[in-house]
């Protein structure tokens, strides 16, 4: 066996493995019963996400895409019904949902009439764009983060996480040389390590006063 394929299957397994980094942050809601500085966006972004890329592995023809991806979205659907449960008030949350259905039936819809020797290509596309967004979508709170000096909304475990397993594809990416894998988990390794910065730089208040 190569070290190519040594480290794609590593990559491969903690990618499964980050499946399970929401169930600290679900841990803490329970505890808490409360979903106060807890974004919602990686729960439904991730059953989104699950979705489109079951349709990118009937596409591609890839069995393994499928189950794997599966499991992802019984994860996050899991994940969201516990936030939906602690959170006070759904309508937000009901109106996130809803957005990310239409948008993902409209894509389901859009590689059903694109042409069948450029549907797989560009659907991988789209595919890369919307992960860097919701990847980085905490950013998007980036002001208000450094504003009150607190950054105990991102979610640390799914980011540390993420960090890892980008970087292990990065390396699977470097030694069979695709320059499209590369690209896509330098991205990725980027915005993690940003939110990471971040997460240290301001702490929990709580954090802060045991300190």
């Amino acid at each position: 066996m190569s070290l190519a394929d040594i480290v794609g299957k590593c990559a491969a397994i903690a990618t499964i493995g980050t499946f399970f980094a929401p169930v600290l942050i679900c841990r803490d809601i329970i505890k808490n019963k409360s979903t106060k500085n807890i974004d919602p966006t990686p729960f439904v972004g991730g059953m989104a996400m699950s979705i489109l890329m079951i349709k990118n592995g009937l596409l591609m023809n890839d069995p393994n895409i499928i189950p794997v991806n599966i499991f992802g979205f019984v994860l996050n659907l899991i994940y969201f019904l516990v936030f939906f449960y602690y959170t006070p008030n759904s309508s937000p949350l009901i109106s996130m949902v809803t957005k990310a259905t239409l948008f993902t039936g409209v894509l389901w819809g859009y590689s059903a009439i694109e042409d069948e020797k450029l549907i797989e290509h560009r659907f991988g596309i789209i595919l890369t764009a919307l992960m860097f967004a919701l990847i980085g979508s905490p950013l998007f709170s980036l002001k208000n983060i450094i504003k009150n000096k607190d950054a105990s909304m991102l979610p640390f475990p799914m980011i540390s996480s993420g960090a890892f397993v980008a970087f292990l594809w990065l390396i699977y990416g470097l030694l069979i040389d695709n320059v499209f894998m590369k690209i896509q988990n330098i991205v990725v390794v980027i915005l993690c390590l940003i939110q990471l910065g971040l997460i240290f730089k301001y702490p929990k208040p709580d954090s802060k006063k045991s300190n």
